[in-house]
């Protein structure tokens, strides 16, 4: 096996992974701010298993090596977590995910304001048209409840983009350090409204979530950035928001509408054709 290969069959396992997570949460029929706290919780222990499993000193060094990278990357992952599953609560599988594909672009237009890093014509380009489904995607539903799932998936997008740039800025930041923090961060915000009184059948599948899929998903993504080229990784990674709203549809019914449908494919067409120009090139 090629270590292309292997980084494609990496990096496609972690996608199919993350892509069960939205419909883990629906699944569950916890609140959400009970699944963000049990997901946080898991996804802590988890992070500090492997950790521990390195070693003492592999231990000690992810947290004190390039603290405030760690730190700061961790609240940004707390924050887009809790406002990931808080959309998915108010707004649905379908329009949270597709709403996210938009990351890649947003982190790149963070990078080029804050950080004043060279962005291709093409990205201006691709924001123009991932705007334009997003537009199809927000006229679908203006009630009170789709209109805070919304704001919820938008304020995710921007701190998961704002993640991927202080992580490109904090480079020795460790990976799994900056994970087992934003475990913390969701649980702590979730902890105030957080129901402690589930059953087990209800809580199986966010723990399920938070000590295996998210952790691995991460970990099989991020193995695969060291075989794969950034456009490559970001081509394989659009399958997440074409694999989840099809979990919802088979798993729980969610049906989507004509312009969600619509909206989701100009944005993810718009990805496709901006990763392919960056392999191209």
């Amino acid at each position: 096996m090629t270590s292309h290969t292997k980084g494609i069959l990496l990096t496609l396992s972690g996608v199919v992974l993350m892509s069960v997570e939205s419909p883990l949460i629906q699944i569950s029929g916890l609140s959400a701010l009970s699944v963000g706290f049990f997901f946080g919780i898991s996804l802590m222990i988890a992070t500090n298993l492997m950790l521990i499993s390195k070693g003492k000193k592999f231990f000690i060094d992810s947290y004190t090596t390039s603290t405030k990278g760690v730190v700061l990357s961790g609240l940004l992952m707390g924050m887009s977590n809790f406002c990931f599953v808080m959309a998915v609560y108010y707004t649905g599988i379908a329009k949270t995910v597709l709403i996210l594909a938009a990351s890649p672009i947003i982190s790149a237009l963070i990078a080029f304001i804050f950080l004043k890093q060279k962005t291709p014509m093409r990205i201006f380009v691709a924001t123009f048209f991932v705007f334009i489904g997003l537009y199809f995607i927000l006229a679908d539903d203006l009630g009170q409840n789709s209109l805070i799932g919304n704001l919820y998936a938008f304020a995710c997008v921007l701190c998961f983009s704002s993640l991927f740039c202080i992580l490109t800025f904090y480079k020795d930041a460790s990976r799994l350090g900056y994970i087992s923090f934003g475990g913390f961060f969701v649980a702590l915000f979730c902890v105030w409204g957080a129901n402690f009184d589930v059953t087990l059948t209800a809580l199986i599948p966010v723990v399920f979530m938070g000590l295996f899929i998210t952790p691995f998903s991460r970990l099989f993504i991020g193995l695969g950035t060291r075989y794969l080229i950034p456009a490559e990784v970001g081509l394989l990674v659009i399958g997440e928001s074409i694999l989840a709203p099809i979990w919802g549809w088979w798993w729980l019914d969610e049906v989507i509408s004509q312009s969600v449908f619509i909206g989701g494919a100009i944005i993810l067409f718009s990805l496709m054709i901006n990763s392919l120009a960056t392999l191209k090139k």
